[in-house]
């Protein structure tokens, strides 16, 4: 004998389900984007400040190879945060908000690097030894020592959503990165 054969008949996806596949995945978006917000700001300022302890050690090193010292200069104003890496001579100037070249011809440019404010990062030299009105902060490694020209020198690396990282140089031109208030994990605290 033959079995009898059902016929089932398969409905598709309701808009009902699909509304509430929807509704959750709204929920779940609006809980996680602010936490991924924070992960992508964390991470701008870990670049940054790793970008410029990399920098004040070439900076050092260049110091060691060459007849003259090298300076960093530090610059910030609301639309960036820069600096500047140079040799100098007599009359040398560096401007690295200037658009183009930053430094004029009796300063021998090795690298400038700009921030816009933009992607949410900027940071600042927090040595007041040097600091003018014009926003300017720099340091110098002296040739051929590599020692840096202060004992008290560091950078502060800000984000929007409240990470911060410090890059300090030791007196001999050392780099170490810190945490001041602790919002970066895996990187040890200042102090």
């Amino acid at each position: 004998m033959l079995a009898a054969v059902k016929l089932r008949s398969h409905a598709g996806i309701g808009l009902i389900e699909v509304m509430v596949a929807l509704a959750v995945l709204g929920v779940i978006l609006a809980i996680a984007a602010p936490s991924f917000a924070d992960l992508l700001n964390r991470l701008r300022v870990q670049a940054v400040a790793e970008q410029i302890s990399t920098d004040l050690a070439f900076a050092r090193a260049e110091s060691g190879l060459r007849p003259q010292g090298v300076v960093v200069h530090f610059r910030y104003n609301a639309e960036m945060s820069c600096y500047s890496m140079a040799y100098f001579r007599a009359g040398g100037r560096c401007n690295c908000t200037d658009a183009g070249t930053a430094c004029n011809e009796n300063a021998t440019e090795l690298k400038t690097s700009r921030i816009p404010t933009s992607i949410g990062v900027r940071f600042e030299p927090s040595s007041n030894q040097w600091m003018s009105a014009n926003s300017v902060g720099r340091i110098g490694f002296t040739s051929p020592q590599m020692t840096a020209s202060l004992t008290d020198f560091s950078v502060t690396v800000s984000g929007v959503r409240g990470a911060q990282l410090k890059v300090e140089l030791s007196p001999m031109g050392r780099v170490r990165t810190c945490s001041p208030n602790g919002s970066v994990t895996g990187v040890p605290s200042c102090g």
